[in-house]
């Protein structure tokens, strides 16, 4: 994909049920959109290594973009934020829970999601919306799974 335009205008032909998951419905997606390796190229992702290592320091806020249900479903980084991708302009504008949280704590806000495409697309809004201190984890909490990170119900 070349634009969010085109990934946008794709995943509404697919006619799924509830698009705002789509990352959930089709994982293949991870390879279409905004391609996490772009934004692994500008420096704004991080590995579950990564995370780990600086969560175990609280030299981070882990926001946790994916609905209660997939929260529910899946578990969720221990100690991160539930802050649904749905609600992400009203968040990270000024007076927003995210715009406030990155400028009282000075912590780094990372990101993430199912897979990591909602987490992607994230911080670049947040980057846009003047918040510097942003990332994501890459693969989003599968990765983070898969790495052995632990997860909390």
């Amino acid at each position: 994909m070349k634009s969010v335009d085109e990934y946008v205008d794709l995943m509404s032909k697919l006619n799924l049920p509830n698009p705002k998951m789509m990352d959930v419905a089709v994982p293949a997606n991870m390879r279409q959109g905004l391609a996490q390796e772009e934004i692994a190229r500008k420096g704004w992702a991080r590995t579950p290594a990564d995370v780990m290592k600086a969560h175990d320091d609280a030299k981070l806020a882990l926001i946790d973009l994916r609905e209660k249900s997939e929260r529910e479903k899946v578990g969720a980084i221990p100690h991160s934020i539930n802050a649904p991708y749905t609600d992400l302009v009203m968040n990270i504008r000024p007076g927003g829970i995210l715009h406030e949280l990155a400028r009282s704590s000075g912590k780094e806000i990372v990101f993430y999601c199912a897979f990591g495409e909602r987490s992607a697309m994230a911080v670049r809004a947040a980057r846009e919306a003047g918040l510097a201190n942003t990332t994501h984890l890459h693969g989003g909490v599968d990765a983070w799974r898969k790495a052995g990170g632990a997860l909390v119900h």
